[in-house]
């Protein structure tokens, strides 16, 4: 039958549909990660401009002011180009979570060909078969009305 025939092709499907799943895990991670650089960052600014205001209600020195103030825009360069960084692993991400479905439906549309092959194989196999047992029978009828008539 033709599932036999297309046996190594679909298999080689799913190699390559599992080494793409694959490779859209460790972008998900990626992404996680870089989402939570992001979110460590942000906060991690929160916390010093907290901690900063609360040093700064007893007085600050202009110099110190100075590096406070260079310090949060340092943090806010950070965490632009952080938050870049996480919209591009999300972009990779979903490119290759549309790569590995993409080559999940080319397998499964690949088995479903082969299954309707199958199916129809057999019905071609059970329409022969019957064709076989009614030309047997017919015999087999004429026969016994040879034997009738003599």
């Amino acid at each position: 039958m033709m599932s036999h025939r297309f046996a190594m092709l679909i298999k080689i499907q799913q190699e390559r549909e599992e080494k793409l799943q694959a490779l859209f895990v460790k972008a998900q991670q990626f992404y996680a990660q870089a989402e939570q650089k992001y979110q460590g960052l942000a906060n991690y600014r929160t916390d010093y401009i907290q901690q900063s205001q609360q040093q700064g209600s007893a007085g600050l020195q202009s110099r110190q002011y100075n590096q406070f103030v260079n310090f949060i825009a340092k943090l806010d360069q950070a965490i632009a180009q952080q938050g870049r960084a996480v919209q591009q692993a999300k972009a990779a991400a979903e490119q290759r979570k549309q790569s590995w479905l993409a080559m999940q439906q080319k397998r499964k549309a690949l088995e479903l060909l082969v299954q309707r092959n199958d199916a129809a194989e057999l019905q071609k196999q059970l329409r022969l078969e019957q064709k076989n047992a009614d030309e047997y029978a017919s015999q087999q009828f004429m026969r016994q009305r040879a034997l009738v008539d003599v």
